[in-house]
């Protein structure tokens, strides 16, 4: 009877829900299109933002407000700068933080002066410039790599630089990156440097991804174990696997959105001038031939009506200017100004809306977001950048003949929004009037970085003698 019941179902067209049908869902962009979107959103140009969004199509039909008009728009499209202003104010806050690396040598760490090679590698390198530029490249496109390299030419010293998001690929091997492929583009070729465990490969390409030149291993660095490359990522990308995530994820539309809000605004008080309506007789002439002196068309905007010669007519100028309803575009602008911050920034931040009356606590809580976003940040950057000085330290001793030594490293980043110093001596001296804070904890709070450790000893001893 089974097969009769089936024929039934089948005439009927009756599917069962569990019938294993798949689901395909269509997406409307690769990764190397979601870097090069969110790098044009960075760099924040009208005609750029207008040109990619003018040839892109996201399947569902939405047209967003770049796409609309093209060149033969009548309203000015203004674009807000709020995507840079969110990256730049993110990297100034960690960058300007950042205190230094401290390298110490362990007990077979011998003579090594590795804090000395690495200083000289900053100076070298221009480390603090490469860092901000990391960091920015980071936020904007989702992730990038530093770079370990050598040039005799240029220094005795290893040199460290920055690739982007979309100069750069990684090699996965068991959930770890097991190969960093550098991208050069050149008008009609394409060089990848991949740098593996046993030193680097290079493989020319052209445009179309064909293999010019085979393989080219360059052997200087075998048998170090290491990838002289280092992956940065502050957040996990979730759409692609293995790359990271860009803080414009999620935000597009909002920032889109915003930017049409301050188009139409400024549309609206452009149309909202005061108008003139002057009769003809009253048109200001020139004395000498009698002709309608001309006038500004932006300064001086009129509209000429006829005289009306009827008895009791009133022919005189009237000024009219119609009303513009502000508080909707406050009230629009805010909302989407809120919705492209949220989660990512405090609008305290940017010094937005920020109450003279709060007091220190209070701007501190308003700016959460920021101190959650800043410290996911400094997490990925500081286990970043000790994997680098170690790279660079190895490569180092490498090139001047030394055997290799164990270090530690340290990438010592300052706080942010702390409290200022006589607040804290109110709160550190209570701690210790109470007996719940040590004398030497207390030091270390007050001063931390800021005095040497003599220094922070000479100021315990001096308190536990006044106790």
């Amino acid at each position: 009877m089974g097969w009769i019941r089936k024929k039934f179902l089948d005439w009927l067209e009756i599917v069962p829900v569990d019938s294993g049908r798949g689901v395909s869902v269509l997406t409307d962009a690769d990764f190397e299109k979601e870097v090069f979107r969110n790098r044009v959103w960075y760099r924040g140009n009208v005609a750029e933002l207008a040109g990619f969004y003018g040839g892109s199509d996201d399947l569902v039909g939405n047209r967003s407000f770049w796409a609309e008009g093209g060149r033969n728009t009548r309203i000015r499209k203004i674009h807000s700068g709020l995507p840079a202003m969110m990256v730049d104010v993110l990297s100034d806050l960690v960058v300007s933080d950042f205190l230094g690396i401290k390298v110490v040598a362990n007990e077979c760490g011998g003579e090594f002066d590795g804090q000395r090679v690495w200083d000289e590698i900053c100076y070298e390198s221009g480390f603090k410039r490469v860092m901000s530029r990391a960091v920015r490249e980071v936020l904007a496109l989702g992730d990038g790599a530093f770079r370990v390299s050598f040039d005799n030419s240029v220094s005795k010293f290893p040199l460290v630089d920055f690739f982007g998001g979309d100069r750069v690929r990684f090699v996965y091997e068991r959930d770890r990156v097991s190969e960093v492929v550098f991208v050069h583009k050149s008008e009609d070729r394409v060089l990848e440097e991949i740098y593996y465990k046993d030193g680097i490969r290079y493989r020319l390409l052209d445009l179309q991804g064909r293999e010019v030149l085979g393989e080219m291993p360059e052997d200087v660095w075998h048998g170090l174990g290491v990838v002289l490359a280092v992956p940065v990522v502050f957040d996990e990308n979730p759409r692609f696997c293995g790359r990271g995530r860009s803080v414009f994820d999620g935000k597009i539309g909002a920032f889109d959105a915003l930017d049409e809000v301050i188009s139409q605004w400024v549309d609206a008080l452009r149309d909202g001038r005061v108008q003139k309506y002057i009769p003809v007789g009253m048109l200001p002439r020139n004395p000498m031939n009698g002709q309608v002196q001309g006038l500004s068309s932006f300064d001086s905007r009129f509209i000429q009506t006829e005289m009306d010669l009827a008895e009791g007519a009133d022919n005189s100028i009237k000024v009219v200017q119609p009303g513009i309803d502000t508080g909707a575009f406050e009230a629009s602008y805010a909302g989407f100004l809120n919705l492209a911050l949220q989660g990512v920034l405090a609008p305290a931040t940017l010094g937005i809306d920020l109450k003279r009356g709060d007091n220190a606590t209070a701007q501190r809580e308003r700016e959460k977001a920021t101190l959650y976003t800043r410290g996911k940040i400094i997490e990925g950057l500081r286990d970043s950048l000790c994997r680098l000085v170690r790279s660079c330290l190895l490569v180092h001793q490498v090139l001047v003949g030394d055997d290799a030594r164990e270090v530690s490293v340290t990438a010592e980043f300052g706080e942010y929004a702390a409290p200022d110093f006589g607040a804290q001596v109110e709160v550190v001296g209570k701690g210790v009037s109470a007996g719940v804070i040590s004398v030497e904890t207390a030091v270390e709070r007050l001063y931390g970085d800021s005095w040497s450790k003599g220094d922070k000893e000479a100021e315990v001893a001096r308190l536990k003698a006044s106790l």
